[in-house]
């Protein structure tokens, strides 16, 4: 059998959602999207199936149920609390696609407040004989919902195989994961997990040490490489996740692998590993995998086939964004879709985000402006992905993009902020090197360091004449970057017609990052303690900000 879509209704977050599927789906979006609500909805709905057919039974009890995000059952519903009456409150899941004779199926799972308190009651119904039984076959695990980063307790006591199926269709595979690890080393299967590793990270092994008789817990060991064998609750949690999962999938054989954000905490690089991981599972088990994430380096890595899902406000926005999606996740956009969004939206690489965020709330705008960050990505992307997010708000904000302004000269600023303008944002970028110079100006420091501005400029010009020759050595670096790019075919600026040799060096020509570090040492010895500059915002850049709000109409 196969199936292809699966409709959500009025389940948590979760007004009415339909996902498309493919073997590999990720659900992305910000917090309280409704990505969980969606793993959640499909697990719970068919462990009510699932019990409602063994027990050929309608009305269950509440703390029967083998799987609950919650425990008051009737709270789930989206709109309000779940309802008895015919057409009330009632949860809805239903799955689309193929039987096993490649005749068009359905399955609809309803969930609803029974009639008496603490009872669930479960509507089932399908199209084919050959679909519905398959999702609602109690002796078989249809889904396994894998909750976060999975923990595993420190000990575990051996526990059969119902006892384990049990805890695994309830969403606490963790907890039995050592069992889980037995069962398969018993059926002569634990090679599979071995193998499946081996293609992610190279020569490792699990190894079970338990005999029935003698051993109250299940002893499970973990080596990799040439190295020593070590407790499996000691290996790394990016490693131990993938375990994890590879172990469940192994066991059960389910048909829906759901995953809710397994990337939290984890480096980059296990990620990737995840999935991949992921990938291996449909591929060998014919899995159909969802995962809910945040992570654009799992996106990024994602089978050209796999589904990427955009989920905001428990409907799905996109289902044609791989691209896109991985772009908003590194402009750290997507949290910022489920707000109410803003007047004006002021893009900025991530070192100039807390100092525009000061000058916003200098100017008593931030409930109208806000800041958010970008960093690597080139602009014709950022510009595409900035403007669709955007356009997701009910009312489309101005939008600013914040430069480092590192030397450039107008005409090359412009070239820069060609593809922007395109798209009617406006650039800003204020005339100093970059955002760190504006601390560094006498005014910021006498007002900082409560002395005379006297003092400060002193300080200053002392700093900027001590190591001007690593200034000009930045500002050089800084020119050949923009000559390469902006003047490939010749004819830019030369370097000593924008700051002659002989001309004494200022602070517009100062690289404000290095020029920061040495006056916060000189400030802390000459003043007898280091404040922090970055902390008060400079009155320059608010000016300047300032002037770039009244442009767009924000500010007056």
């Amino acid at each position: 059998m196969k199936i292809d879509k699966v409709k959500i209704d009025n389940f948590k977050r979760i007004s009415s959602m339909e996902i498309s599927l493919q073997s590999v789906n990720y659900l992305v979006g910000g917090n309280n999207s409704g990505k969980s609500s969606a793993l959640q909805a499909i697990h719970m709905a068919v462990s009510c199936a699932k019990l409602s057919l063994e027990r050929q039974e309608q009305v269950l009890p509440e703390s029967d149920l083998r799987y609950s995000p919650t425990s008051e059952f009737s709270l789930l519903g989206h709109s309000g609390p779940y309802e008895n009456r015919t057409g009330g409150s009632r949860g809805q899941v239903e799955f689309f696609g193929e039987a096993n004779d490649g005749t068009l199926a359905s399955y609809r799972i309803e969930i609803y407040k029974g009639r008496n308190y603490g009872n669930v009651g479960v509507n089932r119904s399908g199209t084919s004989a050959g679909f519905g039984q398959v999702i609602a076959d109690p002796k078989s695990l249809f889904s396994i919902y894998v909750p976060g980063l999975s923990g595993i307790p420190h000990r575990e006591e051996y526990k059969n195989y119902a006892a384990v199926f049990l805890k695994a269709a309830g969403g606490d595979a963790n907890l039995v994961f050592r069992n889980i690890l037995r069962l398969l080393h018993e059926n002569e299967t634990l090679q599979e997990v071995n193998t499946l590793l081996e293609d992610l990270i190279g020569p490792c092994k699990i190894k079970v040490n338990h005999d029935v008789a003698n051993d109250l817990y299940v002893n499970v060991t973990f080596s990799q490489g040439s190295g020593k064998e070590v407790p499996i609750d000691l290996v790394g949690t990016g490693i131990l996740q993938i375990v994890q999962i590879l172990s469940y999938v192994a066991l059960f054989k389910p048909a829906f692998l759901l995953v809710d954000e397994p990337d939290n905490h984890l480096h980059p690089s296990r990620q990737v590993l995840l999935s991949r991981s992921f990938s291996q599972i449909s591929d060998k088990y014919g899995a159909t995998v969802i995962v809910s994430t945040h992570s654009r380096h799992m996106v990024a890595s994602a089978p050209e086939s796999a589904n990427i899902v955009w989920v905001r406000d428990g409907k799905v926005e996109s289902d044609q964004c791989k691209d896109l999606a991985a772009v908003l996740m590194d402009l750290g956009a997507l949290d910022q879709l489920d707000k109410e969004g803003a007047e004006c939206i002021i893009c900025t690489e991530d070192r100039g985000k807390a100092a525009l965020e000061l000058c916003v709330e200098k100017l008593h705008l931030s409930s109208r402006v806000k800041v958010i960050s970008y960093n690597g990505i080139s602009n014709a992307t950022s510009a595409v992905a900035i403007k669709a997010m955007c356009e997701l708000f009910e009312k489309e904000p101005k939008v600013i993009i914040h430069r480092d302004r590192d030397f450039l000269t107008e005409e090359e600023l412009s070239q820069w902020g060609e593809e922007y303008r395109n798209r009617n944002m406006y650039i800003f970028s204020p005339p100093l090197c970059d955002v760190e110079a504006y601390y560094c100006m006498p005014e910021h420091l006498a007002l900082v360091y409560c002395v005379s501005i006297d003092v400060t400029e002193k300080i200053v010009k002392n700093i900027l004449v001590k190591y001007e020759e690593e200034f000009r050595k930045k500002f050089r670096s800084k020119r050949q970057e923009a000559n390469k790019k902006f003047w490939q075919d010749g004819g830019g600026p030369g370097t000593n017609g924008l700051w002659p040799e002989k001309q004494p060096i200022e602070l517009q020509f100062a690289y404000g990052k290095f020029l920061l570090s040495k006056l916060n040492d000189e400030l802390k010895n000459q003043m007898g303690e280091r404040r922090n500059l970055q902390l008060v915002p400079s009155s320059d850049l608010v000016d300047h900000l300032r002037k770039a709000l009244k442009k767009v109409g924000i500010a007056s």
